[in-house]
Formats: structure tokens, C-alpha cells, sequence
């Protein structure tokens, strides 16, 4: 693809193009979405194109269905914090979770870009509670009012993941607790596009597995 192509597809403006391409750009002042689009037309990951970091292209496993109709999700051992969040781990310890593919499909969610982590702390309740798993969508980084994401914040020599619930305001996007008390550092809403702190939609929470009682 040319940068032509992505100016006519509306990808990336003329200046836009002529950043990337000067090295100018500022990797935590690019939209997130902006990122997601130029990464699939490129075939490359988001991380790499915008950081420089991981692998250029993932190398992902074919998705088997298995005999009783279930497919196997990526699960991870890595936290995703309701809370303060949960300090980032490069390698997480993983598992999977089966899930019926037709329910997957009937949702037009697509497994390889599936995963689950499970939450930790109050500020997300009463929807999610501590120890609930979390199914997100990697593939959905579009910010909707209202729905919930897996966000990787920046905190104190670390980045965090961190569930929170996004909210859109005019041209501004938010992130906040659906139970501000149960979190001090999310008393109030952050903007996504903070200078500072800026905010990384990982994917939109499509399911929730709670306990009752």
C-alpha cells in the first residue's frame, strides 16, 4: 500500500503521511484508532507501528472447533485491575476458556481476536466484581458512550491494564468508575488523550462470568 492509498482512504491525511514518514510523530499523541486503521491496512501490529516494540507481525494459530462445538479463548493470568489496575506483565501465564462458537458467531466476534483476563478490586461494581473473567474483543478500539474497554493506563514506572467504563462527551473521550468510592485514582474521569497520562483502548468487554453469592 502507498502513502497515495492512505490519504485516498482517509487513513491518514497528506501531513499525517508526511510525519510518519519524517519521523515526527509523537507515538502517545496518535489517536488510537488512527493506529488500529493504519495497522490492519499495513498488516503490522499496533505496538510495533506505534512504539517499536514486540513483533512486527503476530504469527497467529488457526482456530480449531472442537468436537462438542466449543472453541478454545486465550486466557490470561495477568490481572486487569478495577481498581488502581494491575501492573503489566510481559509474560503473563496463559490458559484457555471454551466457548460455544456458534454463541461467537451469532455476536460476530471473531476467536483469534478474543481474550480473557480476570478483574481485581471494587470500582467497577456492582457489573463486574473481584475474580470475575472478563471476554474482550481486541479487534473493537473504537470508544462507544457507555460501553465497557480494557484500557493499559500509565501509572508510577509501569503501565497498568485497567477495566473502565468509556464515556463520550462531544468530541472528548472519557474513561470512568462505575463506583468512584471504591478507587482513589478514579474519583474523577481521565480523558483518553491526557498529555501526561495518555490512555490505550485494548478492547471493548463483550462478556462477564460472575459468581452469585
Amino acid at each position: 500500500m502507498t502513502a497515495a492509498d492512505l490519504v485516498a482512504r482517509r487513513i491518514l491525511s497528506r501531513a499525517g503521511v508526511y510525519q510518519w514518514l519524517g519521523d515526527t510523530v509523537k507515538p502517545e499523541k496518535v489517536r488510537s484508532e488512527t493506529v488500529a486503521k493504519l495497522s490492519k491496512a499495513l498488516g503490522v501490529e499496533r505496538d510495533w507501528l506505534q512504539y517499536g516494540r514486540g513483533p512486527m507481525r503476530a504469527v497467529e494459530p488457526a482456530v480449531e472447533v472442537e468436537d462438542d462445538g466449543h472453541v478454545g479463548i486465550l486466557g490470561f493470568a495477568q490481572a486487569a485491575g478495577l481498581s488502581d489496575g494491575e501492573e503489566a506483565l510481559e509474560y503473563a501465564e496463559t490458559h484457555r476458556l471454551k466457548f460455544r462458537a456458534e454463541s461467537l458467531a451469532r455476536k460476530r466476534l471473531a476467536p483469534r481476536d478474543l481474550a480473557v483476563m480476570y478483574g481485581k478490586g471494587d470500582s467497577m461494581e456492582p457489573r463486574i466484581h473481584d475474580g470475575d473473567a472478563i471476554l474482550f474483543d481486541r479487534a473493537d478500539i473504537r470508544p462507544r458512550d457507555g460501553h465497557l474497554y480494557v484500557i493499559l493506563v500509565p501509572g508510577v514506572g509501569a503501565e497498568s491494564y485497567s477495566v473502565k467504563r468509556c464515556e463520550v462527551i462531544d468530541d472528548l473521550v472519557f474513561f470512568r468508575a462505575d463506583n468512584p468510592r471504591g478507587d482513589h485514582g478514579w474519583r474523577k474521569p481521565r480523558r483518553v488523550d491526557d498529555v501526561k497520562h495518555p490512555i490505550k483502548i485494548i478492547g471493548r468487554v463483550r462478556w462477564i462470568g460472575s459468581w452469585e453469592g
